[in-house]
């Protein structure tokens, strides 16, 4: 079984995602708030969740030149100035116009960050990788979990949402701060600012023989969960005040109990990501959420429809990071460029989902809107099981041990108390 080492990069990878975390979990439950502010539809107010989607669009063709000119450390930290900056700007925004071009911003450095990120992961822990995802997708919803109980204690006091979300530039500062102490940074990539051999070398660590149709259902996988995760966190307030009659401020609040299930899954699901596969623990997850989806959608009780939205988060908690790892173990390209190409899943997620989600709720009811989720949850797992059996015989991470690719491993340690993020 191999071994999860955390050191100083480590943990200051884990500090990068948990300061662009609280933004974007934040930033979901912000959306209903927008459209009462902004007296718009649902439609409209659903655009900027298209903001992330473009950001993501256009991050995917940079990401790629940027590391091969300027390495990943220092795209990474300009990625991270961007996020802090673009939200100072949405906490200083007023009008549609406004908080769109803020969030697009935002959303453009935090997807450079996140797609920075990965492969860096995956690079310095080899096989371990899937487990490493999977606590640095805990530490950004850890951090995320204070994100809605800010929002919703800043508007229940009367300040409105911009101070809340005006914290993410205090985090990354903090984060900044931290890089400074420890004195480390990512793991090369093979761009020429990092290491001889410029973007050829990408191309040349990419094991021969893999599918191009593997990686694409890989890349399903990863629209598939995306979506499920953009319409829960970015609608979910909103269904509890329509559905089950919570107040603006309660149901701002509740959207804590999603990121609860996540935070408590990827802690838990670290365990599981060293012990068994990828595709196997990523079908259960998906069952998992589906068990969550149907209390919350079917209850017009807000105690049981957040307990639906506890346990849906449980399962949401491992699918966003295997969906990684079975971009990053099926990629024709290198790491750095499959990291890149999610940044394309990503963005039709994001700007496909939520809209369609609205537009039908506007149109019908947002009951009905809502099972997108169980169909987008479905896709997903006939995609998974089909990576599944075409890779039954090859060793993606998580189903076998394989070399380390960071420091010299210390003695096991459990992958769960450490991480206090």
């Amino acid at each position: 079984m191999p071994r999860l080492t955390r050191d100083a990069t480590t943990w200051l990878l884990y500090a990068q995602i948990a300061a662009y975390g609280y933004f974007v979990f934040g930033f979901g439950p912000l959306v209903p708030l927008l459209r009462d502010e902004q007296h718009t539809s649902r439609f409209v107010a659903s655009l900027h969740g298209t903001a992330f989607s473009v950001a993501m669009l256009l991050c995917a063709p940079l990401f790629p030149p940027l590391v091969a000119r300027f390495g990943r450390g220092r795209t990474l930290w300009g990625a991270m100035g961007g996020v802090a900056a673009g939200s100072l700007a949405l906490a200083l925004a007023h009008g549609t116009v406004q908080t769109l071009g803020a969030t697009l911003v935002t959303a453009f450095f935090g997807c450079l960050t996140l797609t920075a990120i990965w492969p860096s992961l995956s690079d310095h822990h080899g096989a371990a990788g899937p487990a490493a995802i999977s606590e640095a997708n805990a530490a950004m919803s850890g951090m995320g979990l204070l994100a809605p109980l800010v929002i919703g204690a800043s508007v229940n006091a009367g300040l409105g949402w911009r101070p809340g979300i005006a914290l993410t530039a205090v985090l990354v500062g903090a984060v900044f701060l931290l890089g400074r102490l420890l004195r480390t940074t990512p793991p090369a990539s093979a761009g020429p600012a990092d290491a001889p051999g410029g973007p050829a070398a990408v191309e040349e660590r990419a094991p021969a023989g893999r599918s191009p149709r593997l990686f694409l259902a890989a890349l399903g996988v990863i629209v598939a969960v995306a979506g499920v995760e953009v319409c829960l966190t970015q609608w979910q307030s909103d269904y509890l005040r329509e559905h089950a009659g919570v107040s603006a401020a309660g149901a701002t609040a509740a959207g804590s109990a999603l990121v609860v299930g996540i935070f408590v899954g990827r802690l838990l699901g670290a365990r599981f990501t060293l012990r068994f596969p990828a595709p196997t623990v990523l079908l259960g997850s998906l069952g998992v959420s589906a068990v969550g989806f149907a209390l919350f959608w079917a209850s017009t009780d807000p105690a049981v429809a957040v307990t639906g939205l506890v346990v849906c988060g449980l399962g949401m908690a491992l699918q966003f990071p295997l969906a990684i790892v079975l971009v990053l173990a099926t990629a024709t390209k290198g790491v750095d460029a499959a990291s890149s190409r999610m940044g394309y899943a990503s963005g039709t997620a994001f700007g496909v989902a939520p809209m369609l989600l609205a537009a039908v709720s506007d149109r019908v009811n947002p009951g009905v809107g809502y099972l997108l989720i169980p169909l987008l949850l479905a896709l997903a797992a006939v995609l998974t099981a089909a990576v599944r059996r075409a890779d039954r015989h090859s060793a993606l991470p998580g189903s076998t041990p394989g070399p380390t690719t960071g420091p010299t491993p210390e003695p096991a340690t459990d992958p769960t108390p450490e991480l206090q993020s």
